[in-house]
């Protein structure tokens, strides 16, 4: 009896020690750490409490609700795939370009109303860039709890997706863009080459709006430019219904070794006229007609600008030749284009 006693003892220390042990989640809008040790202390196995009747079924049962012609029937795992990974190699927090396998759950999916949503609003379709001159990349986004970004080189895939505690998933957004040759191609890119891919490591503005910075631009070429939202530890954000708008955006635009004209550029863009073309554009720093805040619009020789907006400390550069009849101040500089970041 004596030593039963000492045995249950010793055996709850021991466990103690090693839930203690455990890692914890700290958010910043928790009031404390999520302590995981309460749901990880089990043996290395599926609770049966936890096991989703649904993966033992293929859907395709006669009577099945939902079956349509062209469906093909579902892999099946009466233990929900725990030991999927068996004999593959493994992801383990690694990004293997030669493929591996995952076991990590997906996680905690969101509610209908807090599905993500993003619009990509600089830079904007058709838009067209100097080559050479950075620029932002700005993304719109509703639902997704920015900031969260875990170390890629050891932690990819490694955690299921979470929820804060408005029910939106924390994570982080990726930019990437690619040279697609043409506005109008049907050849999909190689998705191993990318001219520029940042991830978007911090909460942005606060109110969904993110921003990564193409320093140097990018050379001559047309541009397809894309989000990639991703969870804390960067897989691909998951939603709970099939039927939805996407969580991500793409939108294309160009950029040209010499001087370009487009109109509602983005705050900080450049509009700029070429020998004997001419610019007309409502100009607006925000990206829309309108009064121009901090933008530069900037006339080589022999162009003109009919612009009528109302520029609030916005320069108009004109060369030798160029002629505008905006109401803005202008400022002539003989000879030389001069592009500003």
């Amino acid at each position: 009896m004596l030593y039963s006693f000492v045995l249950a003892a010793v055996v709850s220390v021991t466990l103690s020690r090693r839930v203690a042990a455990l890692p914890s989640s700290f958010h910043a809008d928790h009031s404390g750490p999520e302590v995981l040790a309460a749901r990880q202390q089990q043996p290395s196995c599926l609770l049966p409490s936890l096991i989703q009747s649904a993966s033992s079924l293929t859907g395709q049962e006669p009577g099945t609700k939902g079956i349509k012609r062209g469906q093909v029937a579902a892999t099946t795992d009466r233990d929900n795939f725990i030991n999927f990974c068996e004999g593959q190699t493994l992801t383990n927090g690694q990004q293997l370009a030669g493929g591996s396998c995952n076991g990590i759950p997906m996680g905690s999916l969101p509610s209908a109303q807090n599905m993500i949503s993003a619009v990509i609003t600089n830079p904007r379709p058709g838009d067209r860039l100097p080559s050479g001159v950075g620029f932002n990349v700005t993304v719109q986004t509703v639902h997704l709890r920015a900031g969260l970004f875990a170390n890629p080189a050891t932690n990819y895939y490694t955690a299921p997706q979470e929820l804060d505690v408005a029910g939106d998933v924390y994570g982080h957004c990726h930019i990437t863009i690619q040279d697609i040759g043409s506005m109008t191609t049907t050849t999909p890119p190689d998705a191993t080459k990318f001219a520029f891919f940042r991830g978007i490591d911090d909460a942005g503005d606060g109110n969904g709006l993110l921003t990564a910075r193409v320093d140097g631009g990018l050379p001559p070429g047309v541009y397809r430019a894309c989000t990639l939202i991703a969870a804390t530890t960067h897989q691909p954000v998951v939603m709970p219904l099939a039927q939805r708008g996407a969580q991500d955006d793409c939108t294309r635009f160009e950029v040209t070794g010499g001087a370009i004209s487009a109109a509602g550029a983005a705050e900080g863009a450049k509009v700029i006229g070429t020998s004997g073309g001419g610019s007309s554009s409502n100009h607006n720093a925000n990206g829309s007609g309108g009064d121009s805040n901090g933008a530069k619009i900037i006339l080589t020789s022999g162009a003109r600008s009919n612009s009528e907006s109302s520029s609030n400390a916005a320069n108009i550069i004109l060369t030798s030749g160029a002629r505008s009849s905006s109401g803005s101040n202008n400022t002539s500089d003989s000879g030389q284009q001069r592009v500003q970041q």
